[in-house]
């Protein structure tokens, strides 16, 4: 194997190692999102506003501002967008798998 193929397997690996802590730090953050949706519901369905938007752009200029690159900060800012997204969906389906369960028993 040469110098090259080497390297692209030492570099793959870091890679696949990167994507491993990556998807561990998304679920962590998923199951935060679940906690909050948690905690809305028993504050009271009427005060449980699952997406704010200020809360968003307070995100994104927190992301923005910690970005060092490669990617630009548009980059960063839209994969943040669909991982909060896909975060908001679970904090909402925890509250509805909350009052299934209620139901249910």
């Amino acid at each position: 194997m040469g110098d090259q193929e080497e390297e692209l397997m030492r570099l793959r690996d870091r890679i696949d190692t990167l994507d491993g802590k990556i998807i561990e730090l998304i679920s962590s953050r998923a199951a935060a999102a679940q906690e909050v949706g948690r905690v809305k519901e028993v504050a009271g369905v009427a005060n449980a506003f699952f997406y704010r938007p200020e809360r968003e752009a307070q995100v994104l200029r927190r992301i923005i501002a910690c970005n060092d690159g490669p990617l630009d900060d548009e980059t960063m800012a839209r994969l943040f967008r669909e991982i909060m997204s896909a975060c908001l969906a679970l904090e909402g389906s925890a509250c509805e798998e909350d009052k299934t369960s209620i139901v249910d028993a």
